[in-house]
């Protein structure tokens, strides 16, 4: 009898496929004009390297903020092709692998099409590899016939990117992609949830859902375990241009350090300098599951509450129209809220899915103003 060691030796959906690079041409986008590499907002300053925050940063910051911006949460990739294979070939900085989250979206790329048919852009699949490596190869997309449509590919949520190249088949063109139906950039700072934990892959962190739903690109600066509110932040985010809209949720971390109380107006006062009239959504936490059981989470929970609020109405009575508060409390929904969860505190897919629901009207009304 032979000797099983693993599901894809009696699953071979469970698996990844084969590639024959021979059969392909491969380009690297850092190269390449016609892909068009969104999210990551110091991209050409950081000498084309996948790196969130400006590298000149790296004594101004945190060691954990640092090495965090080096996992590209939120970068994209989006071009134009008629290819009927698309592959991936991904050298990642390292093989670590968390407890309670894939490595699909921890250490993987997931893709997205729409066809000149499609009203919104649909997802295929996943890069597949055996866990951990650093390097793998994966086909992302396979169709019988060629047909022109636009490509979404979501870069890694939690771990470092080295290089990614992109093959189709030889005689497949790569076009530039169309320009976004909403213009400027929505920079949301924040925790690992904002970074995207524990999303199953790439495409399920909610900065990435809205983003391929509203047509618009998001800045995702989510430090997990790192949000903070500090003003060298403050300034990065400041220093983005052609922000439309600025998300703050960072409570999860800056609240239970409590440098919130000290940091969250001159946050805003820093961003108002170069942005005064671009709207702010202040957000407060997510419900956890041990607010079920610990009084003391509760009251540390209602006072950061009150206090994001307060700020908030305070900065509006004095002349600020373009500050919002949102209450996290309602973001995943009214109903059996805690499934959302894969760990009583961060999301799943379906935490993501509900988080993208409850502020897709929200912020779709800000980026009008």
């Amino acid at each position: 009898m032979a000797k099983i060691n693993k599901v894809e030796d009696v699953d071979k959906a469970m698996g990844a496929k084969i590639v024959d690079p021979n059969s392909l041409v491969y380009y690297d986008p850092r190269n390449d004009d016609r892909f068009v590499i969104e999210g990551l907002a110091f991209f050409n300053e950081n000498n084309k390297e996948y790196f969130r925050i400006p590298l000149n940063k790296k004594e101004l910051v945190s060691d954990a903020v640092y090495w965090l911006a080096g996992q590209p949460s939120g970068g994209q990739i989006r071009f134009i092709t008629n290819a009927k294979k698309i592959s991936v070939k991904i050298k990642n900085k390292g093989d670590y692998l968390m407890c309670h989250m894939a490595c699909t979206g921890q250490q993987g790329v997931d893709l997205y099409y729409k066809r000149k048919k499609d009203r919104k852009y649909t997802f295929f699949t996943c890069a597949k590899f055996s866990a951990p490596t650093s390097e793998f190869e994966s086909i992302i997309f396979e169709a019988d016939e060629k047909e022109e449509k636009e490509i979404i590919i979501n870069l890694p949520l939690y771990e470092g990117l080295e290089e990614i190249l992109i093959a189709t088949e030889q005689d497949a063109y790569i076009k530039k992609a169309k320009d976004r139906k909403i213009k400027g950039k929505v920079v949301i700072y924040g925790t690992s949830i904002t970074q995207g934990g524990c999303a199953s892959r790439p495409g399920m962190a909610f900065s990435n859902i809205l983003s391929r739903r509203l047509d618009v690109e998001f800045i995702n600066l989510g430090f997990s375990g790192s949000g903070l509110g500090e003003i060298e932040l403050a300034k990065i985010a400041t220093s983005i241009d052609d922000v439309n809209l600025l998300i703050l949720d960072y409570e999860a971390n800056g609240g239970a350090t409590d440098d919130m109380k000290d940091n969250l107006v001159p946050f805003i006062d820093t961003f108002r300098q170069r942005y005064p009239l671009t709207p702010i959504l202040v957000m407060s936490k997510p419900p956890f599951s041990n607010y079920v059981f610990s009084k003391k989470a509760v009251d540390h929970r209602n006072f950061y509450f009150k206090f994001q609020k307060d700020v908030v109405e305070n900065k509006r009575n004095n002349g600020d129209e373009n500050i919002y508060f949102y209450d996290g409390n309602n973001i995943f929904g009214k109903k059996d809220i805690l499934e959302s969860c894969v760990d009583g505190t961060h999301p799943t897919d379906l935490g993501f899915y509900r988080m993208a629901n409850s502020l897709q009207p929200i912020i779709t009304k800000l980026l009008k103003k």
